[in-house]
Formats: structure tokens, sequence, C-alpha cells
């Protein structure tokens, strides 16, 4: 009598676990649930072997850790007067970033979707353009719990990136 008893558990559950939609209970038609996006076929890869300088990139001595930042600044900030040990990556996500580099003098403007590979050991500062906030992220591969950027101190106006004249 039990494997009855399993038996009709076994088709009252099946008839309730359907795998067909229910209907609508008031009779409509059921919206159909769009499909979602298919991946991009080739993403976009770009390379980069040197820095904004065209100075080459090497990694610091191993093990390493990598540092992300996500930072947002509003529009006019000036980033500080800085550089770098080793290579810091940067990528826009939102906003224009201008890039001055002082020694030598040379000015990049990046804007959401491109990539800033910084100067290493060169003075730079960054300045927020536009209207719009400014949204970075920027990965560092740094020796264990040490920091990348070095800011100029004392502060301006005797700072290696105060234009002369």
């Amino acid at each position: 009598m039990a494997w009855k008893t399993i038996a009709a558990a076994t088709a009252a559950l099946a008839a309730g676990c359907s795998t067909q939609p229910a209907a609508p209970a008031n009779n409509q038609a059921a919206a159909a649930t769009p499909a979602p996006a298919p991946a991009p076929a080739n993403p976009v890869q770009t390379r980069y072997d040197q820095t904004i300088t065209r100075q080459p990139l090497s990694r610091p001595p191993t093990p390493f850790q990598l540092l992300v930042t996500q930072v947002t600044y509003p529009p006019n900030h000036v980033i500080a007067c800085h550089k770098h040990t080793w290579p810091r990556y940067v990528y826009v996500q939102a906003g224009h970033l201008r890039v001055t580099t002082y020694n030598p003098l040379v000015v990049h403007n990046f804007t959401a979707g491109q990539v800033v590979v910084e100067a290493i050991g060169q003075w730079h500062e960054g300045r927020v353009m536009g209207p719009e906030p400014l949204r970075l992220v920027a990965m560092e591969q740094v020796p264990p719990g040490r920091e990348n950027s070095t800011p100029w101190t004392p502060p301006p106006p005797t700072s290696p990136c105060t234009p002369p004249g």
C-alpha cells in the first residue's frame, strides 16, 4: 500500500510542478520577458607598455599587492602635486581629467572610458575640467603595506608643479 501512496504523491507533485508557465489569472496574455543582451563578440583591448611621458613600465619587486582606489572629485578640483614610485593605472569612469607633468612639461586630457598610465618619479598634478564630477578607479601594484603617491611638501607656491613665471 505504501507504494500506492508514494505513486499518488509523485503524480500530484508532478501535476503541480509543471515546467509550463501558469496562465495569468485574468486570462490576459503574459508579457514576454526580454532576452538578455548578448556579450560583445570582440571586447576592446588596449595594451600599454609606457607611461604618458613615455617611460617604460616595470613592476615592483615581488611579492606585491594590488591597491585599488575609487574616488569622485567635484568640478574644478585640483589633485595636488605628487609623484609615484611604481606604475599607477587610472580608469576614467566619468568626467574630464587634465594631467600636467612639469619635467618634462606635458599636458594630457582624458575623458570617460580612457586609461591614464601615470608618470613614474615625475611631479605632476590633475585638474577636473568641465561641469561634471570626475570619477576614477586607480590600480597600482605596490610592495605589501606600501603606498605609491608621494605628495609635494611644502605645499605650493614652492611646488615643482607651479608653472614658471
